[in-house]
């Protein structure tokens, strides 16, 4: 890394006043593989970073410094930002990035309760380290008479290079002509490669597991060797008890789960075997390539972490808590339980939720169609398109363009929510139109990608992915229920006034989702697939969702956010952040 000598805190922005701190979060370089000289970017020396415990309706004040040598921003997933839509942590839309040798305090309500995740937005940062656990518990904690321990699984994907100076140069470049996502080099599950993470049981019956899919890429089906799982949460809805024997999870996706040990089956226990696996495998058919053989052009045979892809990741259930292996090999059989099956979706559509919508769930007042297609850019290299439109970001280094003459601009120096706030009635997108035929009014954009939500407006969101994969769709301040998919399209009869709340929706292959969500939140706010390549490549939108209320609401643009786009700008003057060291 290039040595850049700046003083930590000079400058120190808070967007809304904390007489405390309650976390530290410090993000520089680590190398924590003695074998790979690969920088990864650790959160107080760790990748993943420190777990973030709190309790629901907190307000929470999480300070981030920044030691990298190229700016830097965190998201909070999942996390709600009612009346704080400044700290979402999206470059671009809610504020300007760190700048390198600066820090920024995050002032948010913890809501809603459940498993979710902080992680970098900018840079493919993400698929560097930047992420970690945020647990947000509630008063009291649902089913936790059901168990007497908890762990988290934290599933990343392991690339040998850096992201943004390594693989995004070969992503559009003429030796990938199709543009093709890289695929990983191997699986991480809480920093550790495979077959080197034990759980210990410690004298537990049942354990709660919390799975979080933190990885760039990469998705995976979960089970316990002849143990039952016993779903009670999907992101951060708790639902009714449901057993399966495995389930599937995608990127950003969490899912809650116990596993009893008084049930493990007799095959185990018979065995004597002081451990039992934990199997993560990836679905194969998501990378493009013949993964257990392929060799990017970009890497050699010296790696220490070869680029052979193993997709089946074996951790270890201590039963006796003395980090032995299994008994057994791995290749051995697995018995089928009696009475649980998979889910037939990977939303997992049938574990229904714990409560349900004491009001119901309102009808659809506003309609959005999103067609998802990949195809060649004007500069001849893939991107991807949401309605024909491959979404612009120079906040986010995403294919920076020319900005139009009126309406919103992709200006690195004033995001999205600042726009709004300046030029409430100047924003160029048309009002939602009736259409013929249709029953709810159609959302309008401004051919940009960014589209205008009326306040208080119901959405139904039909997203049409023509790709050959499974899409993992996130939107950002809003949950939202989801409706049906082409996988489980009788989910809309059959769970009518009772769906599924969730943060993230994965899309079938060839196939659609339908989701609903209440636009209760003022501010600008990303809808965008989770995975890191196809992010680069433009499939995103910005919802642009009341921006009369959010005046009305009383916010103004914070002096600290202006100085801190400020700042970046007076960093950016002498360093290029699109191309940083290496």
């Amino acid at each position: 890394m290039k040595n850049l000598k700046f003083c930590i805190s000079l400058e120190p922005v808070s967007f809304h006043n904390c007489t405390d701190v309650d976390f530290t979060l410090i993000l520089e370089y680590i190398f924590p593989y003695p074998q790979s000289k690969k920088p990864v970017i650790g959160i107080n020396g760790t990748s993943p970073g420190p777990t973030i415990d709190v309790y629901e309706n907190e307000t929470v004040c999480i300070r981030v410094i920044n030691k990298l040598d190229v700016p830097s921003a965190i998201h909070w997933h999942g996390v709600r930002q009612l009346g704080t839509p400044d700290m979402d942590g999206a470059t671009g839309l809610s504020q300007c990035a760190i700048p390198p040798g600066h820090e920024m305090i995050y002032k948010f309500q913890a809501t809603p309760a459940g498993t979710t995740w902080y992680h970098g937005h900018l840079l493919e940062q993400l698929t560097d380290g930047l992420m970690g656990a945020l647990i947000i518990r509630r008063r009291p904690e649902t089913y936790a008479d059901l168990y007497q321990s908890e762990q988290v699984i934290m599933i990343a994907d392991w690339y040998n290079i850096p992201a943004h100076t390594g693989l995004v140069p070969y992503h559009y470049s003429p030796t990938n002509p199709f543009g093709l996502p890289p695929p990983p080099d191997a699986i991480l599950v809480n920093g550790n490669f495979t077959q080197s993470v034990f759980f210990p049981v410690d004298g537990a019956e049942v354990i709660r597991f919390r799975v979080i899919c933190a990885t760039a890429f990469s998705m995976f089906t979960i089970s316990i060797d002849g143990c039952e799982l016993t779903i009670i949460e999907v992101d951060t809805t708790t639902t009714k008890p449901y057993a399966v024997d495995s389930f599937t999870v995608n990127v950003a996706q969490r899912v809650s789960f116990l596993c009893n040990l008084t049930q493990l089956n007799p095959t185990y226990t018979a065995s004597r075997s002081k451990s039992i696996y934990i199997r993560i495998q990836a679905n194969e058919a998501v990378y493009a390539q013949d993964v257990p053989n392929f060799i990017p052009p970009y890497e050699n045979r010296c790696y220490p972490y070869p680029t052979f892809f193993t997709s089946l990741y074996l951790a270890f259930l201590s039963l006796d808590s003395t980090n032995s292996t299994p008994t057994y090999p791995a290749s051995f059989a697995t018995p089928i339980l009696s009475n649980v099956t998979p889910p037939i979706d990977t939303n997992i559509l049938d574990a229904r939720p714990l409560i349900r919508n004491a009001d119901g769930i309102p009808d659809a007042t506003h309609c959005l169609y999103i067609l998802v297609t990949f195809g060649v850019a004007s500069d001849g290299y893939g991107a991807a398109f949401v309605n024909n439109v491959t979404y612009s970001s120079d906040a986010n280094y995403m294919h920076m363009r020319p900005d139009p003459p009126e309406g919103f601009t992709s200006d690195l120096y004033e995001p999205l929510l600042y726009q709004m706030v300046r030029k409430t009635n100047q924003l160029a997108i048309p009002e939602p139109i009736l259409e013929e035929g249709s029953e709810c009014l159609a959302i309008q954009s401004d051919n940009n990608g960014h589209y205008l939500i009326p306040y208080l407006a119901v959405v139904d969101i039909l997203i049409n992915n023509t790709a050959g994969g499974e899409h993992p769709f996130h939107l950002h301040g809003h949950n939202f229920w989801i409706v049906s998919t082409s996988d489980y399209p009788e989910a809309e009869t059959l769970y009518f006034g009772d769906y599924s709340i969730r943060d993230t929706v994965s899309v079938p292959a060839g196939g659609w989702a339908k989701i609903r969500f209440f636009a209760d939140n003022p501010g600008a706010w990303f809808f965008h697939c989770h995975i890191e390549w196809h992010m680069a490549d433009g499939l995103a939108t910005a919802l642009i969702v009341a921006p009369e209320q959010l005046l009305t609401n009383g916010y103004t643009i914070p002096q600290s956010g202006q100085k801190q786009c400020e700042a970046l700008q007076r960093f950016n003057t002498t360093y290029d952040p699109v191309s940083p060291s290496s």
